[in-house]
């Protein structure tokens, strides 16, 4: 099966859409897993929806903590998340 190499210029693509269909990539982006922890608390909004609740922050960074320390966590503590993320 031959192969053709397109360039797509991603920019000029990006530009080209309206606010409707920015908003239909975020929310696959969303679907996908990539901007639902993102930094940015704008892009956060503009994919959910609503503002962010203090209890959604303050887990959001201590799960952040976790996971920038992973290799920290001993088996038990590994388990233990693992074990919570099952039951989800």
């Amino acid at each position: 099966m031959p192969y053709i190499n397109v360039h797509v210029d991603l920019d000029q693509i990006y530009d080209d859409m309206d606010r409707r269909d920015k908003q239909e990539i975020a929310e696959w982006l969303h679907d996908d897993g990539i901007l639902e922890t993102h930094n940015n608390t704008e892009i956060r909004k503009l994919v959910r929806g609503k503002e962010e609740s203090n209890g959604e922050k303050y887990l959001r960074d201590d799960l952040t903590k976790i996971w920038n320390s992973y290799y920290r966590l001993t088996s038990e503590e590994e388990l233990l998340i693992k074990q919570i993320a099952n039951r989800l």
